[in-house]
Parts: structure tokens; C-alpha cells; sequence
């Protein structure tokens, strides 16, 4: 049976906008006071359990030489791995009402983490409850991620993420800065 004929559980159906693969138009990450752009696809998907599956996986691109400033997906003259994301979004499954959410996550930059939030309509937002790392891990330590999702008004192909980062380099009451912007576009619903 294929997967895509899996009815999503009841619980996620209010999620269920997020389901398929998604590209980036836009991906801006901020470190260390430095800006770049790179490629992401991020994508969705079931198995019937009241969980939804996600996987982030980015590309530090080399831009063709044709003059072109912004990188596309089809500008890109070479794509390295660059980052990668998976972890499962969750909704209590005993009640189907609920708007609270988590998200599990691991990151191959040595992190692991529980989120938890809300849903809101078409958008949703999670932040960090507990936050582990690998033993050679290099400072800063990440203190706080906040992951905003929320689905474009005008166009229900656009996804919009904006993750939000303190680090152990900030001052305590130091609010979390905007550590990534994307824009998605979606290119599949499987």
C-alpha cells in the first residue's frame, strides 16, 4: 500500500497543510554577524501514527557565472551537503481538539532537542524545552531555539519559517536574535 493513501491520524489533520516537500525561494542564515544564502528542502510526511515525519536538508551552493546574484535551485553550479535536520512534530493524540504541539529534533551538528508550542490556524510556533549536545560540541552553546512556521495568506504553496537563536555568548536577559529566514515553495504533495 502506498504510504500516500494512508489516511493522516485525526489528531494532525489540523497540520495537515504541512504535509509534502517544499523548496526553498529564499534561505538566509545569520552567524556571527554574517549573512549568506543557501538551499534548503524541507519535507513532510506519515505513516498514519499521530506524528508527522520532517526532514531539513541544506546546501551551501556555488552560484553559476552567468552574473546572477540570488541562487536558485537551478543557478546552482554545485550542491554540498550542508545541513541536516529530522525529528517528528507531534499533537496529543487522545485529544484531537488540542493545540499544543511538539517537535522532536536532531540536528548532524551535534544537537538535540524538545520543542513545544502551539498551533494557530495555518501557522505554528515551537521553542526549546530541553536542549542536548555532543561531549566536543565547540562554544557558543546553543540556549534557545524558537521555530516560527506559518502558511503564505495569499498562496498556500508558500511556506514561511523564521528560527530565532540565543547562545551562551548573549546575556541572560538578551533577547533571541533572527538566526534563519526561508521562504518555501511547494513542489510536491508526496
Amino acid at each position: 500500500m502506498s504510504l500516500s493513501k494512508i489516511p493522516v491520524h485525526k489528531c494532525l489533520e489540523k497540520l495537515q497543510w504541512l504535509l509534502g516537500v517544499w523548496r526553498s525561494e529564499s534561505a538566509t542564515i545569520l552567524l556571527e554577524g554574517k549573512a549568506f544564502t543557501y538551499l534548503s528542502e524541507f519535507k513532510c510526511e506519515h505513516v498514519g501514527q499521530p506524528n508527522f515525519i520532517l526532514h531539513i536538508n541544506a546546501f551551501n551552493v556555488q552560484p553559476s557565472t552567468n552574473g546572477n546574484s540570488g541562487v536558485t535551485w537551478t543557478s546552482a553550479t554545485d550542491l554540498k551537503p550542508f545541513h541536516r535536520e529530522m525529528g517528528f512534530l507531534r499533537v496529543n493524540p487522545k485529544d484531537e481538539t488540542a493545540t499544543n504541539i511538539s517537535y522532536l529534533n536532531v540536528q548532524n551538528v551535534g544537537l538535540a532537542n524538545v520543542e513545544e508550542g502551539s498551533i494557530n490556524g495555518k501557522s505554528f510556533v515551537v521553542e526549546t524545552k530541553s536542549i542536548g549536545r555532543s561531549c566536543f560540541n565547540k562554544d557558543p552553546s546553543v540556549r534557545l531555539l524558537r521555530r516560527e512556521y506559518r502558511l503564505d495568506e495569499q498562496d498556500e504553496n508558500v511556506l514561511h519559517v523564521k528560527v530565532f537563536m540565543s547562545t551562551s555568548k548573549m546575556e541572560e536577559n538578551e533577547q533571541a536574535f533572527e538566526h534563519l529566514t526561508i521562504q518555501y515553495r511547494k513542489v510536491s504533495n508526496e
